[in-house]
């Protein structure tokens, strides 16, 4: 487990990620939990106040809730004085995701804040986006062979390659699900032109071998960008659209239970059709009539 603290008074400049954007003294917390690492950010407008960061996998509840509670303590915070919680929604692990979301929406509910979603490959996207003049895609670990992926058209004048504000990072297709080991999955990375592909994420990281027999001609990027950059988060939640309906995870494909809900099901003794039945029941009281 690995852990970064950083506090500044400093302005920070970042990737600009379309948005509503409202007042810049807003006081607006950051979460994200989708993957390996746990990230807490704290800002008031693009002043960074607060900045932390484990590499804690599986663990994202022993350090979210008490680091949360023991960050705002050391600033003499309570919720009640943020302005909004925004947290990344996906696509990602599911548990982490879940268990994210679910705290979100429990402070945001007791403080009376509003709460805002973001979307997590456009964040990737955007912090090396300045460095770079192509496409990008971004692949992050979905299952055994199996990625989230997203591509991007990133271009930037010289002078932004230093004042990432004119940044243009403009998405190219939806979220999907991609085989790292059909061929054409991964060539659909490529697009129609002869721009360099540049590619970033834990899903390169995990099938390097597929993805470098397949697309020799790309370029991977350091593991560093593998994580939101900290401006990047502060920016996406400034630009951000809040309300007080609970954030809408993304996901891109069925959980394991739900893929294998009729194995599981029989080892209980139902049919899937029952357990189906069943967690609609507990989850909407809805009951289904059979003839």
């Amino acid at each position: 487990m690995t852990s970064i603290a950083s506090s500044s008074d400093r302005s920070s400049t970042g990737s600009v990620i379309t948005g509503s954007g409202e007042a810049p003294s807003r006081l607006l917390l950051t979460l994200n939990g989708v993957e390996d690492r746990v990230q807490i950010v704290l800002a008031r407008g693009t002043t960074l106040v607060l900045h932390q960061e484990w590499a804690a996998p599986a663990r994202v509840m022993r350090f979210l809730v008490p680091a949360l509670e023991q960050a705002l303590n050391l600033l003499g915070l309570k919720m009640h004085d943020l302005s909004g919680i925004a947290c990344v929604r996906g696509p990602g692990n599911f548990t982490g995701l879940r268990l994210c979301l679910a705290t979100t929406y429990g402070l945001a509910m007791g403080a009376g804040l509003p709460m805002g979603g973001l979307d997590y490959l456009p964040l990737l996207a955007a912090g090396p986006a300045p460095m770079l003049q192509g496409r990008l895609a971004v692949l992050t670990h979905a299952r055994t062979r199996l990625v989230h992926a997203q591509s991007f058209q990133v271009s930037a004048s010289p002078a932004s390659r230093e004042i990432s504000t004119e940044l243009r990072v403009t998405p190219l297709n939806d979220p999907r699900i991609l085989a790292v080991d059909i061929p054409s999955d991964l060539h659909s990375l490529l697009g129609d032109d002869d721009q360099p592909l540049y590619l970033l994420g834990s899903g390169v990281r995990r099938n390097l071998e597929w993805i470098k027999a397949e697309l020799p001609q790309a370029r991977v990027l350091d593991p560093s960008w593998d994580a939101p950059q900290a401006h990047v988060l502060i920016q996406a939640a400034m630009n951000a659209t809040f309300g007080l309906t609970p954030i809408e995870p993304l996901y891109l494909r069925p959980c394991d239970a739900e893929e294998n809900l009729e194995f599981f099901a029989a080892k209980r003794g139902f049919t899937g059709r029952e357990a189906r039945d069943r967690i609609r029941e507990e989850t909407t009281g809805e009951v289904e009539e059979r003839s």
